[in-house]
C-alpha cells in the first residue's frame, strides 16, 4: 500500500503489511494530497540493530498499526501504546496486550534531542513529527484523532493491492 511519509511531503511509503518492508519514493512535487490519504509510515532504528518500519492506516473502518510485520488493530480491547524516555537521548515505545508486553523498541534520538535545544523556535508541533512513535502512544486511543483518521482517511481493503 502506498503511505504518506510522516515528515517528508515528497515522499511516499510503498508499504507491506505482510513483510513489514518499506521502500521510500521520491516524488517529482512537494504536493502530495492530490490522492487519498491511506495513512503515514516511518522508521526508527533500534538501540543496537536494525531498522524497523512502522505504518499507522485504515484498514475496512480499523485503525491499524504495524511494527514490522506484527500489526495490531488499535481498537482492540486491552491494547495500549506506551512510550518513554528511560534515559536521555534514548526512547522506548511499547504494545501492550491485556497486560503483556507484545512489542517494544529501544531507539536514540541524540541528533533530534539536540536540535530541540539549539532551536529557540522548537515547539509541540516539532515534536509531533520528530517523534512519531510518541505522537502515536498519544493519540492511538483517543476517540477524537480516531474519528478524524477515520474520517479524513482513505480506506485499504483487506487483500487488496490498489490504493
Amino acid at each position: 500500500m502506498l503511505l504518506r511519509h510522516w515528515t517528508h511531503n515528497q515522499k511516499k511509503i510503498e508499504f507491506s503489511p505482510l513483510t513489514g518492508e518499506a521502500k521510500t519514493i521520491l516524488l517529482k512535487s512537494s504536493k502530495s494530497t492530490d490522492s487519498t490519504c491511506l495513512g503515514f509510515s516511518h522508521c526508527e532504528k533500534k538501540l543496537f540493530g536494525s531498522k524497523v518500519n512502522f505504518a499507522t492506516y485504515i484498514e475496512d473502518t480499523k485503525i491499524i498499526f504495524n511494527a514490522g510485520k506484527k500489526s495490531w488493530d488499535t481498537g482492540a480491547d486491552g491494547i495500549q501504546f506506551k512510550h518513554s524516555t528511560p534515559y536521555p537521548f534514548i526512547s522506548k515505545f511499547q504494545v501492550i496486550e491485556n497486560g503483556n508486553c507484545t512489542f517494544s523498541i529501544l531507539y536514540s534520538h541524540l541528533g533530534r534531542a539536540l536540535l530541540s535545544l539549539i532551536d529557540v523556535t522548537y515547539d509541540q508541533l516539532d515534536k509531533d513529527a520528530d517523534f512519531y512513535l510518541e505522537y502515536m502512544a498519544e493519540v492511538l486511543l483517543d476517540s477524537e484523532w480516531r474519528a478524524t483518521a477515520k474520517d479524513r482517511w482513505g480506506q485499504h481493503k483487506v487483500g487488496s493491492d490498489t490504493h
